[in-house]
């Protein structure tokens, strides 16, 4: 009588088992391989399926750059790039990990069991790309005011830089809000940030646009204007003089964190700036035009350079040089607050016009 017992639960706990693993309760019934299971197979203990067939069974576009050996792939919702050899892929112009690099096997791409169930749930779950009257919209800006607390900046003629960053971003933050735009400052007050912890804000807050304000200071009282630069590899000498200054905040802060980014993947890096390239550019340069019909401020540079505060941030960016601090004309300029309110205007109008053609035109490099 207790072995018929028993054995009827047996049956019973086992029925059970059956029926809830045909439910997709299993782990590995929560997603329906279907035909792609033929194509995997065991690499290194770790499950593989053949790139090619992901794409067909997902219904992705995909392209392979022989040169920077970077594999874009698309559809609809997803926009997804990743390198031969590395964990690491960007996926929304968000970064993942996955358990087990992306491969080259016998001639084909394959990708770990880990990326094509991310991508089957991402499909599911993700929602699609913020939409404003049918095209792409910038809702959230993040403003971050250079240097602060115990750096100054550049400091000439009595003004410290800090102070006119700080100021100038509030009045920003004020400007593009009375126009719908999100704002968040990374500082508010006199502090001093690293550079990745002003990057981490806006990766945080999912910001559409990363916008660093800055003054400049030259050898020669001379030298004026106003400079925009978008994180590129590719500089000139004149960018490069730049770059050395304002990255020179790294001597200001306590830990080596930012100094083991460069162990960082670098492929990672030049994927993002890759897919952030063509934003910043044009935000860059319809700042610059807004600040020259408005002021009439001569713009004297617009380029590329490797600023590590741009360099951490995952949206598109651009850092601002509002005037040289170093020429007696433009430091007194920097010092009135009526200037400071219209180069705040000048710079939230060129924000403005460039939100404006971007959503019109959907997104110019979607």
């Amino acid at each position: 009588m207790y072995k018929k017992k028993y054995f009827s639960h047996a049956v019973f706990f086992f029925l059970c088992a059956v029926l809830l693993a045909g439910c997709g309760v299993s782990r590995r019934s929560v997603i329906d391989y279907g035909k792609l299971a033929s194509e995997s197979f065991k690499l290194d203990r770790k499950q593989y399926f053949a790139l090619p067939a992901v794409c067909s069974y997902y219904n992705l576009t995909w392209e392979w750059d022989g040169f920077t050996r970077i594999i874009t792939l698309k559809n609809s919702s997803l926009d997804m790039k990743m390198y031969p050899g590395s964990t690491l892929i960007l996926v929304n112009n968000r970064v993942e990990n996955l358990d087990a690099p992306v491969q080259v096997y016998q001639g084909m791409i394959i990708v770990p069991e880990s990326f094509v169930r991310f991508f089957a749930e991402e499909k599911k779950s993700a929602p699609p790309p913020q939409r404003k009257g049918g095209g792409y919209s910038i809702k959230k800006i993040v403003i971050d005011a250079g240097h602060g607390g115990k750096d100054p900046g550049a400091v000439g003629f009595g003004v410290q830089e800090k102070d006119v960053n700080l100021d100038i971003a509030k009045r920003l933050k004020s400007e593009l809000e009375k126009s719908g735009v999100q704002v968040l400052l990374t500082r508010e007050t006199d502090i001093f940030h690293p550079l990745q912890k002003r990057a981490d804000i806006a990766n945080a807050a999912h910001a559409d646009f990363f916008v660093c304000v800055h003054a400049n200071a030259a050898t020669t009282a001379s030298a004026s204007g106003f400079e925009a630069y978008y994180l590129s590899t590719e500089h000139d000498d004149f960018s490069k003089a730049v770059q050395i200054r304002e990255n020179a905040v790294l001597s200001f802060e306590d830990s080596t964190a930012f100094a083991a980014s460069e162990g960082l993947n670098a492929t990672l890096w030049d994927m993002m700036l890759s897919e952030n390239r063509i934003e910043s550019i044009e935000m860059a340069n319809t700042i610059a035009r807004g600040l020259n019909n408005i002021l009439k401020l001569k713009t004297r540079h617009v380029s590329g350079a490797m600023f590590y505060v741009l360099k951490g941030a995952r949206m598109p960016a651009v850092l601002l040089e509002v005037g040289y601090l170093s020429n007696p004309t433009e430091a007194t300029h920097l010092n009135n607050g009526y200037y400071r309110q219209m180069l705040a205007e000048a710079i939230a109008s060129g924000i403005i016009s460039y939100k404006q053609e971007f959503e019109l035109n959907n997104g110019f490099s979607k």
